[in-house]
Order: C-alpha cells, then sequence, then structure tokens
C-alpha cells in the first residue's frame, strides 16, 4: 500500500505542477501560449519520428513498421507545425474530454482505502471538473472570447486538486 502510494506522489506531482503552469500561461497569453506549445509538440513529433527513421535505416535488424511509425509521426509533426492554428482550434474538445476523464478518476480514488478524509472536498473538485469539461465540451461558443482563460482556470483547479490529494495520500503514508 505504500508502495502504491509513493508511485502515486511521484506520477502526480510533475503533471500537477505543469498543470499550474500551463493553466497560468493560457490566462496570461491565450492564442500565443497555445500556438508555442502545439509547435513545442509538433517539433517533438517531428524529431521523434525522424528518429525512428534514422533507426530503421541504421539497425542491422529492420522492423518495417518502425519505419511507418516514424513516417507517420513526422508527417503529423509537420502538419500541426504548419497548421498550429487548426490544431488550437481543436484544443478545447480535447481539454473538455481531459477534464471529464480526469474528473471521474478523481471520483475513482474514493473507492481506494486509506483516504477517507477530504472526500467531501474530492467529491466537490471532481464535479466541478467533470461539469467544465462538458462546459467545454457542448458550450464552446458560448465563451469564445473567454475560452482560454476558462480553460486555464480549469488546470489550475486541476493542478490544485491534483497537490490536495498527494497531501492526502502523504497524510496516509505518513500513518
Amino acid at each position: 500500500m505504500n508502495e502504491m502510494i509513493k508511485r502515486l506522489y511521484r506520477a502526480k506531482l510533475v503533471p500537477a505542477l505543469l498543470s499550474i503552469g500551463f493553466g497560468i500561461a493560457l490566462i496570461i497569453a491565450r492564442q500565443s501560449a497555445m500556438e508555442v506549445i502545439v509547435k513545442i509538440a509538433a517539433g517533438f513529433l517531428i524529431a521523434c519520428g525522424i528518429g525512428c527513421v534514422l533507426m530503421y535505416l541504421f539497425s542491422p535488424v529492420r522492423d518495417s513498421m518502425q519505419f511507418l511509425v516514424g513516417g507517420f509521426m513526422a508527417l503529423i509533426g509537420f502538419l500541426a507545425w504548419f497548421n498550429s492554428g487548426f490544431v488550437v482550434d481543436l484544443f478545447p474538445i480535447f481539454t473538455g474530454i481531459a477534464l471529464v476523464l480526469n474528473g471521474m478518476s478523481n471520483m475513482a480514488t474514493l473507492s481506494n482505502p486509506g483516504f477517507s478524509s477530504g472526500r467531501t472536498l474530492t467529491v466537490i473538485f471532481s464535479v466541478l471538473m467533470i461539469a467544465g469539461g462538458l462546459f467545454i465540451l457542448f458550450r464552446p461558443a458560448a465563451v469564445e472570447g473567454m475560452l482560454m482563460v476558462y480553460i486555464g482556470i480549469c488546470y489550475v483547479i486541476n493542478g490544485i486538486f491534483d497537490l490536495i490529494l498527494l497531501r492526502q495520500a502523504k497524510e496516509v503514508l505518513m500513518n
């Protein structure tokens, strides 16, 4: 049980802090922050794709799937790089889905033994995440001007909630 909580702590700390930082960047520099992030992700895809193709070409044992996956990753990376505005437009949909899934995942922590403290807070934040995600998915036009700020706020809340879960996990570990 203690090892499981330690793994949870290690797995959620960095994403929680990144979520808060990403949310603050979205609140401050909405569109440009998203385009920069898309370009960074596209660059990683291009680099990984080219790396897979090079590994295929210079490897003594050739796997054609590695070549196909590398080419596909590089192609997706180039498309995202040159169409970053389109990818940014898709971001709210993916964010809505991610927030709903994260809220449902956080609700699932209620069934874990040892997380009896903070159940009300867990339920409140989980419901907020699910509601926020559904609102983004089904009514993006209603908040078009404020959408990135709203998404940024959701990411900040999500990061704070994950830090609260980590604190609870640490309390369980201490007991």
